[in-house]
Order: structure tokens, then C-alpha cells, then sequence
């Protein structure tokens, strides 16, 4: 009985070990085929063309300092009362200020386009929709009718927005138009493409985004896919080289 027990348990055992030693073989192939079928897909056939990356995903809306100090102003202000602390007449002066700076910064940039070159390029001005209307049809334009117009528009929306808020204040005696008019006018001036482009010189390139009447963050674009006949193109060219290379 004993023998017939030491007999069972050593073909036990081997029989683990057999299945240990198939278990680990069976690993080595399939790690085998999958280094041959990534080599295989590296080493692609001239003729085939490769298909074109996918495009890249846009990124997250843009955040603008302008979009956050609202909030800040109006939460300083519920905690402060500038009237009772003596500062009104500071605010009817510092609002007057602003202003006049915005305006003649505006007549800056006004010289800075007038100054530039006309280089005869079009671009083509996409249509302009606000809740789901056409503001404006599509148009083109030389950069410097483009540079133009849009100075034209917010120089409009400066004297328009000093005038509603001068009047509010005038009518209701109310502080918090007149405090966020006096920063928000400087910040969203400095924050506009003109005067990023030519005052700051930063590459900014027409036409500018559309911002959104709500003032909500304002989404990138997405940049350009590339077409698949151009990826093919550059595949052939590198095979070529390849070959001048080997020959």
C-alpha cells in the first residue's frame, strides 16, 4: 500500500511539473507571435499607404482673467462699502480715467494700423452668428480693411459701454458698475487681439475668434487633420531615401 501511494504521489508530482513546464511554454509562444506580428507591422509595404493619424482633440476652453474678476469685484464689494468708507468721489475720478487711457489707447492702435503696409493679402472673413443669426456675411478682406473694422467695433463698444454705465451711476447713484467698468475697460482692452498684435507683437492670426455674448470661455480650435494622400506622400519619400541610401 505504501509503494502503490509513493507511486501515485510521484506521478502527482510530475504531472505538476509537466503542466508547469506547458504553462510557461505556452507563454514563450504567445510572446513570440506578438514580437513577429509588431515587427511585421513596423516593416509595412512601400506600396501600402499608411493611414492618416487621427486628429487631435481640442483643447479645454480658455479661462480669461477677464471672466474672473467680475466675480472677485462684486464678492469685495458685499464685504466693502465704498460709499460710507469716503471713496465715491475717488471712483467718479478713477472711472474718468480709464476711460480717457482706453480711448487713447485706441487712438494708438488706430496710428499703428493706418501705419502698416498694405500687402494686398485676402482673408476670408467667416459669417458672424448670434443666437442661431447672421450678424454678418461672409467677406474678404486686406488685413488692414480687416484691422479696421475691428477696431471700428470696439471702439463702438467702448463709448457704448462708458455711456450705459455713466448713465446707470448718474440715475441710481450705484458704485459697483462704476468700480468694474474702471478695471474691466484696461483688462479687456489689453486682453483684445489688437492690441496683443500690434502693440505687444504677438503672433496672433487672422481672422480672431468670435467672442461669445455671454462671456463664457472661449473653446481653441481644433487644429487641421492631416489628409491621408499627404501622409502617403511623405511615407514614399522616406522608402526613397531608403532605397538611394542601401543602392
Amino acid at each position: 500500500a505504501q509503494a502503490i501511494l509513493a507511486q501515485v504521489a510521484s506521478q502527482h508530482q510530475l504531472g505538476r511539473v509537466h503542466l508547469f513546464d506547458s504553462g510557461w511554454a505556452t507563454l514563450g509562444v504567445l510572446l513570440q507571435g506578438a514580437v513577429m506580428s509588431s515587427d511585421s507591422n513596423d516593416e509595412h509595404d512601400p506600396g501600402e499607404h499608411p493611414q492618416a493619424p487621427e486628429p487631435a482633440m481640442p483643447g479645454m476652453p480658455s479661462m480669461k482673467l477677464s471672466q474672473i474678476l467680475p466675480m472677485v469685484v462684486m464678492m469685495g464689494l458685499g464685504k466693502w462699502d465704498l460709499d460710507q468708507m469716503g471713496y465715491r468721489r475717488h471712483a467718479e475720478v478713477g472711472f474718468v480715467t480709464a476711460q480717457l487711457v482706453c480711448w487713447a489707447v485706441l487712438a494708438w492702435l488706430y496710428t499703428k494700423i493706418e501705419g502698416q503696409p498694405e500687402d494686398g493679402v485676402k482673408i476670408q472673413v467667416p459669417e458672424v452668428k448670434q443666437l442661431g443669426q447672421v450678424v454678418s456675411p461672409p467677406i474678404d478682406q486686406t488685413t488692414k480693411e480687416y484691422d479696421s473694422a475691428k477696431l471700428k467695433e470696439q471702439a463702438k463698444q467702448a463709448v457704448m459701454g462708458a455711456v450705459v454705465l455713466g448713465g446707470v451711476y448718474y440715475k441710481w447713484q450705484y458704485l459697483m458698475p462704476l468700480v468694474l467698468q474702471i478695471l474691466m475697460a484696461p483688462l479687456q482692452l489689453y486682453e483684445s487681439p489688437l492690441f496683443q498684435l500690434h502693440i505687444l507683437k504677438y503672433d496672433i492670426k487672422r481672422p480672431f475668434p468670435t467672442a461669445s455674448p455671454f462671456g463664457l470661455p472661449s473653446a481653441p480650435e481644433a487644429p487641421p487633420a492631416v489628409a491621408a494622400p499627404a501622409v502617403a506622400e511623405k511615407a514614399a519619400v522616406k522608402d526613397k531615401k531608403k532605397k538611394d541610401k542601401n543602392t
